[in-house]
């Protein structure tokens, strides 16, 4: 086979794949602007950085994790139980403790009468918990804005991180990018070369 017509698509995958690594290469850098011929060029990612903050947090608050997912975890605690095993721990302690003990009226406190005596508190406490938990958890919307401290989080980033972190996530698909430029070049040579075989 001649070499005009194996040239085309070998030529066109290298252009196509080189096409697409320089743009994504300019995706990041430079980092900061560049002046060429008058042109003020700048990565497409660093200049643009603030909004791509913004979004991502607006994309893990809406989707992944927001404030009212802080304050449900109110309503998964087991409170009753939680309380149970605190108050149960703090009356067998203080009762039993050598200063308590000492006591003459606390030896005659039937286990029956410890039993009330922790009912009593747990439900005093488990009462107070539901009418001050709503409150709580409206409070807890309030001052948990997870837009507002991953934006800021990302903000802070220094370009360098900020380009490890998106790729990170996307590098097989600009890996793929790359190559999906290779066979497009490859595949338009290949068109060429039988345009070029047929009108020869």
């Amino acid at each position: 086979m001649e070499l005009k017509f194996i040239l085309p698509p070998l030529i066109g995958a290298a252009i196509g794949w080189f096409t697409n690594f320089v743009a994504i290469k300019l995706l990041f850098r430079p980092h900061t602007p560049v002046s060429i011929f008058g042109l003020s060029i700048q990565g497409l990612i660093p200049k643009r950085r603030s909004q791509i903050a913004r979004s991502m947090a607006d994309t893990i608050e809406s989707e992944l994790l927001s404030s009212k997912d802080f304050s449900s975890i109110l309503d998964s605690v087991d409170w009753k139980g939680e309380v149970e095993h605190v108050i149960e721990e703090l009356v067998e302690h203080r009762l039993s403790s050598k200063r308590i003990s000492k006591v003459p009226i606390i030896g005659f406190v039937s286990d029956n009468l410890k039993t009330q005596i922790k009912y009593l508190i747990t439900k005093e406490i488990l009462s107070q918990i539901e009418k001050k938990k709503a409150g709580f958890k409206e409070k807890l919307q309030k001052s948990i804005d997870v837009r507002g401290v991953v934006t800021e989080r990302i903000d802070k980033l220094d370009l360098v991180k900020f380009e490890g972190l998106l790729q990170k996530f996307i590098a097989k698909e600009l890996k793929h990018l790359e190559w999906l430029g290779g066979m497009m070049g490859f595949i338009i040579g290949i068109v060429q070369s039988v345009i070029f075989y047929l009108f020869s």
